[in-house]
């Protein structure tokens, strides 16, 4: 089975999984709230996880992660789709896809924060292909830096009106500091440059 086909067998078994566990675990009245926190807290954790993917190969080398660097196009396709997923159970459930519920939501502002970052992943899945490498060339990996603006706003957001897990301060407050850590070694990786060669004199 190759790689690619592997990654999308576990996202497709991730969302299945999602939907069974809610229907069998948790009670009917509060299955909505499951689905829409799971698919969102899953996307947040995705959005976070192809961050360290680069870290983990460098510092773990090992046949897992030259295995999800490899793939790492498809896990940010399948970031974007329970992302999708989760923006559409919203729009179901709680604004019965309204605009006005949306616009006039006391919480517009963290919501418009959730769909940027959603826009953001739409835009990273559309342009993980080997033509979208060749046509934008330089312009691809700063188009792929905009990731931790995703994972910024998609923790914002969360943070803020999460309705299930986020709601948990340990829960919440690790995640926080992981992403923070996270964030701030791969920024100082990035900004970090080589010491200048001394030039020798003839």
């Amino acid at each position: 089975m190759e790689g690619k086909t592997k990654v999308q067998v576990v996202g497709i078994v991730l969302i299945a999984l999602v939907f069974l566990a809610a229907n069998v675990l948790v009670p009917e009245k509060q299955r909505t709230v499951a689905y829409v926190s799971s698919f969102g807290f899953l996307a947040l954790l995705s959005l976070l996880f192809i961050l360290s993917i680069p870290l983990l190969l460098s510092h773990f080398p090992n046949d897992f992660t030259r295995f999800v660097y490899a793939n790492r196009r498809w896990i940010g396709i399948f970031t974007f789709f329970f992302a999708a997923i989760h923006v559409g159970l919203v729009w179901h459930f709680f604004f019965g896809w309204n605009p006005d519920k949306y616009f006039q939501n006391k919480n517009f502002g963290f919501l418009m924060l959730g769909t940027v970052a959603l826009l953001i992943t739409a835009l990273m899945a559309a342009t993980s292909n080997d033509f979208a490498v060749r046509t934008l060339k330089k312009n691809w990996k700063r188009l792929q830096l905009l990731v931790y603006l995703a994972a910024v706003l998609g923790l914002v957001h969360a943070s803020n009106i999460g309705l299930l897990y986020m709601k948990n301060e340990v829960l919440k407050y690790t995640v926080i500091g992981v992403a923070a850590v996270l964030i701030m070694v791969k920024m100082a990786l990035k900004l970090r440059k080589p010491p200048a060669t001394p030039t020798q004199e003839s």
